[in-house]
């Protein structure tokens, strides 16, 4: 009996050990996923966390290298220019351009219409529609850093050339826009004095030199309307010495450090008088900076001073200057003082407060003549002019010219004897009083026009064919 409790007290604490066993199995079933959620957690809070901390390093490391000049930003109204203007970082940096927004009429953000995102790892201009002219900007970077500039604003130190240098640009503006522009102008930075085109940028780290602009200088927009700019005066950004900010031309000392030279223009409000010559008989129509008139010869008409597009819109025409003659005339070329412009478009200038001449050419180059025909004896048979069938009785009009002529007749089978019917006699009169007749058989295969005249035809019996017996 004792071994038999013992026994079934072994049986229960086997089975008890079994049970603890199961449930320590249990608990590690559950255990090891929170374990491994735990850890993955701290993981992830951790990558999170360094790579929260990697791009406020990269966003902040953006900023350092625009304000150091990789690349400067410079706005000046109407293009955006990205300049590596300092070589303390190497290589180069990108700049990824996500979004450009100028600010409208209605103070509200809009965006640029251009190809985003933008890569920018070398100097670049970027040309922004006309309607953005003189509006504040925001450039959006991939690393999300909002950049604001208004017009003749920069950021960072603004120059195409290295380490230092200088960059010259012209400029329109007044107090509701501003627009770049290009101009021809003169230096003498590399030791003798040269032609340039701005905007342009020139290498050197520190030096004196002079520098001249043009009086004027224009912009064209799309529509083909001119904008004068007449010189106001100089501006810098950046480090140097001028002896003059109202001159033309100046001199500059740079300093061993990147500059800007911006001559400022203002838009010129004077006007000037053009007079219209030409040989058209009739009125010709013409577009001044999109504006269209239509003008007669030497008519006069007030536009504003400075430079102004012309374009011819009148480029021929056929004008009847009586009942029989018609002539046709097509635009030849365009003069203004000494220059000559075949094409249909010419840019020029007129100095303010003066009257100038513009010619505008037109080439006779053919008449149309009024041709009668008239004929005797014809039984509705036509006449051929320049390989084209005409019917008498009728009046056409010819370009002056030499035609082929054939009367033409027919062969008559039935008749005995058989003939041949066609023109004995011919008759050219011109509208001058000549006349010139021919017979049968020396009738020209020919007939000049030159003026209007009337063809008059005789038909009759021109051969017999007789048998031969």
């Amino acid at each position: 009996m004792g071994w038999r409790f013992l026994k079934k007290i072994y049986k229960k604490g086997l089975t008890n050990v079994v049970a603890l066993i199961i449930v320590l199995f249990i608990l590690l079933a559950l255990l090891v996923p929170f374990i491994f959620y735990f850890m993955s957690s701290l993981s992830y809070k951790q990558v999170s966390s360094a790579v929260f901390n990697n791009y406020v390093y990269l966003k902040n490391l953006q900023i350092r290298q625009v304000t150091n000049g990789h690349p400067s930003i410079y706005y000046n109204g109407s293009i955006i220019i990205l300049a590596y203007s300092n070589g303390s970082f190497t290589p180069p940096a990108n700049l990824t351009i996500t979004e450009i927004l100028y600010l409208t009429s209605n103070n509200v953000w809009e965006e640029v219409p251009l190809q985003y995102p933008l890569t920018i790892y070398t100097g670049k201009s970027l040309q922004l529609p006309s309607y953005v002219l003189g509006k504040p900007i925001i450039i959006v970077t991939s690393l999300g850093n909002i950049f604001f500039l208004t017009p003749g604003s920069s950021i960072g130190p603004f120059s195409l050339a290295g380490k230092a240098g200088v960059e010259i640009i012209t400029q329109i503006s007044n107090s509701s826009f501003t627009i770049g522009t290009s101009a021809n102008i003169t230096t003498n930075i590399y030791g003798k004095w040269e032609n340039f085109t701005t905007p342009i940028a020139f290498p050197n780290e520190s030096g004196t030199f002079e520098v001249k602009v043009p009086e004027y200088v224009f912009y064209e927009n799309s529509k083909g309307q001119i904008i004068t700019g007449v010189f106001h005066n100089w501006a810098i950004l950046g480090q140097a010495s001028l002896n003059s900010t109202s001159s033309l031309g100046i001199r500059v000392t740079l300093e061993d450090a990147p500059a800007v030279l911006i001559a400022n223009y203002t838009p010129l409000l004077a006007k000037a008088t053009l007079c219209i010559e030409t040989n058209y008989p009739q009125s010709t129509t013409i577009s001044i900076d999109g504006r269209t008139y239509t003008i007669t010869n030497g008519e006069k008409i007030q536009i504003p001073a400075g430079f102004a597009n012309v374009t011819v819109f009148t480029l021929q025409g056929t004008i009847q200057v009586s009942s029989e003659v018609k002539q046709h005339y097509v635009y030849d070329y365009m003069q203004y003082q000494s220059t000559i412009s075949h094409a249909t478009s010419m840019i020029i200038f007129i100095p303010p407060d003066t009257t100038q001449t513009l010619k505008v050419e037109y080439d006779n180059n053919y008449n149309c003549y009024l041709v009668t025909l008239e004929a005797q004896n014809n039984d509705g048979y036509p006449v051929s002019i320049g390989n084209n069938l005409y019917n008498y009785g009728q009046s056409y009009w010819f370009i002056g010219g030499n035609y082929s002529f054939v009367p033409i007749g027919f062969f008559c089978t039935y008749a005995n004897p058989p003939y041949t019917y066609g023109a004995v006699t011919v008759y050219f009169n011109y509208s001058n009083g000549t006349t010139f007749t021919y017979n049968f058989p020396n009738i020209p295969g020919y007939v000049i026009i030159n003026q209007p005249m009337t063809i008059c035809v005789i038909y009759g019996v021109e051969l017999y064919w007789q048998p031969l017996t």
